[in-house]
């Protein structure tokens, strides 16, 4: 069971919808707006487990500040522009072939893939 505050960031990061990566001061404000007394140690806990629910996805990239959040859906991939920091979903996963070697070679259990590429996006690229 979600409590009260759990729930309204749950809505607030489903609102954000598919392929949008809230940070959670974005989260903190407007949660602050919808009920003022939030603090910000209630936004961290309930992404947190949230997250550990599955019920968010946590998308940490390779020299960020600091990690976002989107809805739990599609199994997909993240693309990071080093240039101007966007971070865009990219359809890609690996084959299940390729997990099970790293399983079977490691001895390792996966429960989770993230996979984030990091480059220049178009936009920069054409700069």
């Amino acid at each position: 069971m979600l409590t009260k505050n759990h729930q309204l960031v749950l809505e607030i990061v489903r609102e954000s919808g598919f392929g949008h990566h809230r940070c959670a001061s974005d989260i903190f404000a407007e949660a602050k707006r919808r009920r003022p007394s939030i603090g910000h140690t209630t936004i961290y806990r309930s992404l947190a487990r949230l997250r550990d629910l599955r019920l968010v996805r946590e998308v940490l990239l390779p020299h960020g500040n600091s990690a976002t959040y989107e809805p739990m859906g599609p199994d997909h991939a993240h693309f990071h522009c080093t240039s101007c920091g966007a971070v865009q979903d990219v359809q890609y996963r690996l084959p299940a072939n390729g997990v099970r070697e790293i399983v079977d070679t490691y001895g390792v259990a996966i429960t989770n893939e993230l996979l984030t590429l990091e480059g220049q996006c178009s936009g920069c690229r054409s700069a």
